[in-house]
């Protein structure tokens, strides 16, 4: 908690913050890592799927596996399940406090230091957005052990997750359109494929999303659900209980937690001396609530950005505008599409859902579809299927809010 100015000062250590920290300390930089809880990882409230290219990127080993996915069971009330499988891995159950620990050693393997737990509170710009120390700074107020510390650094990173202060402070208002999330561990055997997720689709149990369990192959399982129209995460789990007795309900629960999914949605990710990355940056998919993925990817891309603005002239929102732009154009148009999908997937009542799945239950289409799902990437599979099915595509085509611009 030096009083220098540091080159970049990062708040959050999760996946997002621990990677830029990691990146900016390869590239030299003099980087403080600051983490609110004591404990790296924890509280944990992710359900810990990640696809193969993920666990790659994170540069962790195959020890923080502890299942393999292969397929999914689709459930809906009123109608028997359809299952979704083969022999292909479409995703890893991981150990996700593990993940960040691991991810925030990498950080100080590389040079940054960790300081926890140290709470952001807020910031203020002094001088202009020149890079010397002498030019200007971020002045960082610091809550530790009950007293306020003020550090300076030449570039902020705000990666302090889905209700983030950084974020705050640039957007100048809360967040809007999340999710209520409500996960547990639990004991769970009614699921007889320990290499398939299971999804309940019910718009009156989990409006605007789904209930879920992801069996870690034990005998025990991660049950969770989440509601985007006000109902409370743990009501919603109250209800899947209820709708699906002999499945959902026959958990036996260990744990319980409970936090805000911050899906996509535009959002400024600059502003003078400023980054933000992560769930501050909304960079997760609104298809699923999974953001590990793109915060691996959008940590590199910022630390890329951020080291050009902090060799040049200027720190200002308008030289840290490429981060976004190039975000804009891979990751950020994906989250775009799959913002698409999810908001047709809101606008669907019980008939139509029941439609989808007699769609599923044809043997051709659901090879199809295994075959095109990819859990990072479900919109050019999404595409895949209706360029190969256009009789298919021509019957959800007037189903309200499908995304027929970008998919014909």
């Amino acid at each position: 908690m030096a009083e220098s100015i540091r080159d970049v000062i990062v708040v959050g250590a999760g996946p997002a913050g621990s990677r830029v920290a990691r990146d900016f300390a390869n590239a030299g930089y003099d980087v403080l890592l600051l983490e609110e809880h004591r404990e790296v990882g924890r509280p944990c409230h992710c359900s810990g799927l990640v696809s193969p290219r993920t666990l790659e990127l994170a540069g962790v080993g195959h020890d923080l596996v502890l299942n393999e996915i292969r397929g999914a069971q689709v459930h809906a009330a009123g109608r028997r399940s359809v299952s979704l499988g083969g022999s292909h891995t479409h995703g890893y159950v991981i150990d996700r406090v593990e993940l960040d620990r691991r991810l925030a050693q990498q950080a100080v393997d590389a040079g940054a230091e960790l300081v926890r737990p140290a709470r952001f509170l807020r910031y203020a710009l002094s001088g202009d957005t020149g890079t010397g120390a002498a030019s200007g700074h971020a002045t960082i107020a610091v809550l530790r052990d009950g007293q306020e510390y003020e550090l300076r650094a030449r570039l902020l990173v705000g990666a302090d997750g889905a209700f983030s202060k950084v974020a705050q402070q640039v957007r100048g208002t809360r967040p809007k359109g999340m999710v209520a999330g409500f996960g547990t561990h639990a004991e769970y055997d009614a699921n007889p494929h320990c290499d398939r997720v299971e999804l309940f689709m019910d718009p009156d149990a989990a409006p605007g999303w789904f209930g879920w369990t992801i069996p870690l192959g034990d005998g025990t399982a991660r049950l969770g659900t989440g509601s985007a129209n006000g109902l409370k995460g743990h009501e919603s789990f109250e209800r899947l209980c209820a709708r699906y007795p002999g499945t959902f309900g026959t958990a036996r629960i260990q744990t319980r937690s409970a936090g805000m999914i911050a899906v996509w949605e535009p959002t400024p990710m600059v502003a003078d001396r400023v980054m933000l990355v992560g769930d501050a940056a909304r960079q997760v998919k609104p298809t699923s609530g999974g953001g590990i993925h793109a915060a691996l990817r959008a940590a590199s891309l910022a630390a890329r950005h951020g080291a050009v603005a902090l060799s040049g002239r200027s720190l200002s929102a308008r030289a840290l505008e490429p981060y976004r732009k190039e975000w804009d154009h891979t990751m950020g148009r994906e989250l775009r599409r799959q913002h698409d999908i999810r908001r047709m997937l809101q606008g669907l009542d019980p008939a139509r859902i029941h439609l989808l799945m007699d769609l599923l239950e044809r043997e051709s289409l659901r090879e199809e579809v295994v075959a095109a799902t990819d859990i990072d990437f479900p919109a050019p599979g999404l595409r895949r299927l209706a360029l190969r099915h256009p009789l298919v595509a021509a019957k959800l085509i007037s189903w309200p809010r499908f995304p027929a611009a970008w998919i014909l």
